[in-house]
């Protein structure tokens, strides 16, 4: 005669289906790519995978832009959070899951970036997002819409009480079976936001340089910080 199994004790059989449990917990977790039921938690996670802080979180606020601009990485809520440790300050980007919780942005280079000015390069920035306008005809002829920039910026030399941010592009068009020489488009300067003490908040709208044209650009940023008498204390330069 078979014989029979003998079941497993029950001290057993609890101890496994806790296990079961605690495993489902974190497959769960691992498909909503690590969320966190509200972003203070899930920027907190970010510092220690980052190894910063932890910080004091200075500044936050919903990532928006006008209507008919989609944000080129993402189309859902997302918010921006600026923490300082120290010297240091640190720029995190979060998106809201289906749902309530936040985790941190999908593109890896924005979602968590370290910022540290010195006495030497008094402001430091980092982009956060960026989004697409919509395409416009011109002359019969469909051309891309324009790009805006969302950055934030970091000081921190208390004399630093104003600051403007400055793009412009580096482009080629195709000529031929190469490429033109390089050429520059206008720059443009928008005034940053203060929203947290040497912390900025700044907006820049570029058209795109090629007009319709087949070629190829890249995007170059330029800092400068004023005191509270007007007077230049920085200047990074474009690059």
């Amino acid at each position: 005669m078979k014989k029979r199994l003998r079941p497993l004790p029950v001290r057993v059989r609890l101890a496994l289906s806790l296990l079961l449990l605690v495993l489902s917990f974190f497959l769960v977790w691992f498909c909503t790519g690590w969320a966190w039921p509200t972003r203070e938690l899930a920027y907190r996670a970010l510092e220690t995978a980052y190894g910063f802080g932890p910080g004091e979180i200075v500044a936050q606020g919903e990532v928006t832009f006008e209507e008919g601009y989609s944000n080129r990485y993402t189309n859902r809520p997302s918010a921006w959070m600026i923490g300082r440790s120290g010297d240091f300050f640190a720029a995190a980007v979060l998106e809201q899951t289906p749902g309530p919780l936040w985790r941190r942005s999908t593109p890896l280079y924005y979602s968590f970036q370290v910022l540290t000015p010195t006495e030497e390069t008094p402001l430091a920035a980092t982009l956060l997002a960026q989004a697409d306008g919509p395409s416009r005809l011109f002359d019969g002829q469909w051309l891309n819409g324009d790009t805006e920039y969302l950055w934030a910026i970091c000081a921190l030399d208390p004399a630093i009480v104003r600051v403007e941010l400055t793009m412009n592009y580096t482009y080629r068009l195709v000529v031929g079976d190469g490429y033109s020489d390089p050429m520059e488009s206008d720059p443009v300067t928008a005034q940053a936001q203060p929203v947290a003490e040497g912390v900025w908040l700044a907006r820049v709208r570029l058209p795109d340089p090629l007009e319709g044209r087949s070629g190829g650009y890249s995007a170059n940023h330029s800092l400068r910080g004023y005191d509270a008498a007007g007077a230049l204390v920085y200047d990074s330069g474009l690059s």
